[in-house]
């Protein structure tokens, strides 16, 4: 049976062509399972960030691919397991029915990362059955869900509206401490022989919107992970000779492949990268 709702909401990214739609399959999923979030009292301690937020929230003109939290208050509990449950439950709503897994650490983290887990044949069969027979029968579709339990102080958090599936209240970063964060990322990113283009992507959004970092919120999260000294002030000077340092090792033909199945294909700010 065909899920109209699902395919209502694919049909509104208006896709072209197999990524395309499965793209916005995915944001379609990303968005339900946020809802079932936003259902329960996950919000009262944990703030959405990341990529995901900056594209549902903030109109990012890229997909993105995984979800992550981070708790306001680090002293916080947090069933993380438990929460996630009212996700699955709203999915099964629809529907959509997946499994959540974890993988084994092989170090100790802060960080409690969930895998949702879906058969792709299965949602092409009831949203776009025209493309099922492109699908592997075996292919799946994974979100990552992460939560960082280990919190620093200075973010700015405000109250979005989620409107699809249904009307709820998602709390997240705002734009100058989402900056914030995209820096920390890509500061202690080790980049190596890959380079992550949509660090820079989202860099040049962020710089064309004209938003400046929450210079607070990045200092403490830089002494968190190591980057500077506890007890060393971090300026907006630092702060640009280090990105150039670190944008000047840049492979752009690199950069531009990892953006590419996330974006239009006129896109304009991936025509940027130089």
């Amino acid at each position: 049976m065909i899920n109209n709702i699902l395919v209502n909401e694919i049909t509104k990214y208006h896709p072209q062509n197999l990524i395309e739609v499965k793209n916005a399959m995915k944001e379609a999923i990303q968005k339900i399972i946020l809802e079932g979030l936003g259902k329960s009292d996950f919000f009262n301690n944990a703030v959405f960030y990341g990529g995901t937020s900056l594209r549902i929230f903030r109109n990012l003109p890229r997909f993105s691919e995984d979800l992550y939290f981070t708790l306001l208050d680090k002293n916080a509990g947090c069933d993380f397991d438990s929460f996630l449950f009212f996700s699955k439950r709203e999915l099964e709503s629809f529907g959509i029915n997946c499994d959540i897994y974890n993988k084994d650490k092989n170090i100790d983290t802060t960080v409690d990362s969930r895998y949702f887990r879906f058969k792709l044949k299965s949602l092409f069969d009831i949203s776009f059955p025209e493309y099922s027979n492109h699908i592997i029968s075996n292919e799946l579709l994974t979100i990552k869900v992460e939560l960082e339990r280990n919190s620093f102080s200075g973010g700015d958090v405000e109250t979005k509206l989620l409107i699809f599936p249904s009307f709820v209240q998602i709390k997240t970063f705002s734009m100058e401490t989402l900056f914030a964060s995209k820096l920390i990322a890509v500061l202690n990113r080790k980049w190596k022989a890959r380079i992550k283009g949509r660090d820079y992507y989202d860099y040049l959004f962020y710089i064309m919107h004209e938003v400046k970092p929450n210079m607070v919120f990045l200092e403490n999260g830089l002494k968190q992970f190591g980057f500077i000294s506890k007890d060393e002030l971090y300026s907006v000077n630092k702060l640009k000779k280090d990105l150039k340092e670190k944008f000047s090792i840049i492979d752009f033909d690199s950069a531009i492949n990892d953006v590419k199945p996330f974006v239009s294909n006129d896109d304009s700010i991936i025509k940027s990268f130089n």
